[in-house]
């Protein structure tokens, strides 16, 4: 081998290693929300995207439903945000190892799914993308149907598909999650700020989503593509 070339190949190695240091580092971040340990802006970025481009589908019709057809439209789907209050208050109970929901009282306006695997140091982004789709999984599986109080209505009529109905509430838009290794399992929490998710409570409001800003609630900005409406 040529002296060039095997300085070609070496250096070609070290930019390959400093590539994948990077990449390494970008998925360990914590600048989003530094003030809580433990999640990383790669582990929040994938909650909300799945949380977002799930709503979007649905909002957009694209979604089946296990009850029959397609889900209908939804009007006035809001887009999320990403909440690091909403986080601690996740990452608080999430730290405490017990598989059961949080008491109302210690999260106080905020909806929360679960979700455990028997995985211990689970990857964490890796377990967003699973909780994320097996809660929306509900949908195809239990199936919701077009029970509605009305016309414009889809309700949540029973308790059999609770975690998709929190991640449709249509009015529910501040997110906040925590994945953590427990000793015997890996533990996955979401809340979900403003509380809804009731019972015989509409999911959200039927109809084509919006097309400009004027089919928003209030001072909300239309995402024509995704058929979501901006909060900031």
């Amino acid at each position: 081998m040529s002296p060039s070339l095997l300085v070609l190949l070496l250096f070609s190695l070290s930019i390959s290693i400093v590539d994948a240091q990077r990449q390494n580092n970008g998925a360990k971040t914590n600048n989003q929300c530094p003030e809580n340990d433990g999640m990383t802006d790669a582990v929040r970025q994938t909650f909300l995207s799945l949380h977002n481009n799930f709503r979007s589908s649905i909002a957009r019709g694209l979604e089946d439903d296990g009850a029959g057809g397609k889900a209908p439209k939804a009007a006035k789907m809001l887009k999320m945000v990403y909440d690091c209050k909403v986080e601690a208050s996740a990452l608080k109970h999430a730290r405490k190892c017990v598989f059961r929901h949080s008491d109302r009282s210690e999260r106080p306006g905020l909806g929360e799914n679960l979700l455990s695997t028997s995985a211990i140091k689970f990857d964490k982004v890796e377990a967003a993308k699973q909780a994320s789709q097996a809660w929306w999984n509900e949908l195809k599986e239990s199936g919701v149907a077009n029970t509605r109080a009305s016309a414009n209505e889809w309700l949540r009529t029973d308790m059999r598909f609770g975690h998709f109905s929190q991640m449709a509430w249509e009015t529910s838009y501040r997110l906040g999650c925590a994945v953590t290794h427990c000793p015997e399992f890996t533990m996955v929490v979401c809340q979900y700020g403003p509380a809804g998710n009731y019972v015989n409570a509409p999911i959200y409001t039927i109809g084509d989503p919006c097309k400009s800003n004027a089919g928003c609630p209030g001072k909300y900005t239309c995402s024509k593509k995704e058929g979501l409406c901006n909060v900031v």
